[in-house]
């Protein structure tokens, strides 16, 4: 019995990142098993940006604010995300403080994914030159397959 193609799908809650995982589930294998992932800010401890005698520069409790808020902001993105999908998709919020495509690479490496899929809007390419993207990183970095799926809207 064959088993089932893994797939790793990122997304960042975006209508082009749903448009893009509603897309690639027609030209996936029936019974694929997807994993979404949404990357968000690793937690920021405010002792580990001290400022020296100024102290730190952020509370507490503004930190615990922020990991509050980017948790629960990524968590509405794959939900909504996972919405078109339907059901039996794995979802994964992964704090990380590496950039973003490198910590949905290094996911795509845990779970031995088959093929990797990502949006990718139609930016310049001086702004691809200098600002490099996420769905650029992926494509030269992934384990496996890159499914990119363009939207020009």
């Amino acid at each position: 019995m064959e088993e089932a193609m893994k797939v790793l799908m990122a997304t960042d809650g975006s209508e082009a990142a749903i448009d893009a995982a509603r897309r690639s589930m027609d030209l996936l294998r029936p019974g694929a098993h997807v994993t979404l992932v949404m990357v968000i800010p690793e937690y920021e401890d405010p002792m580990e940006d001290a400022g020296g005698i100024e102290g730190s520069v952020i509370t507490y409790e503004q930190a615990d604010k922020d990991w509050k808020k980017s948790t629960a902001e990524g968590q509405s993105a794959l939900d909504r995300t996972a919405a078109v999908l339907g059901p039996g998709v794995e979802v994964r919020l992964v704090p990380d403080d590496e950039s973003t495509g490198a910590a949905v690479v290094r996911v795509a490496h845990e779970i031995d994914a088959d093929v990797l899929v990502i949006g990718s809007s139609s930016r310049n390419w001086i702004s691809r030159l200098f600002g490099g993207s996420v769905s650029d990183y992926v494509a030269h970095h992934a384990p496996c397959p890159v499914m990119l799926i363009r939207h020009d809207h």
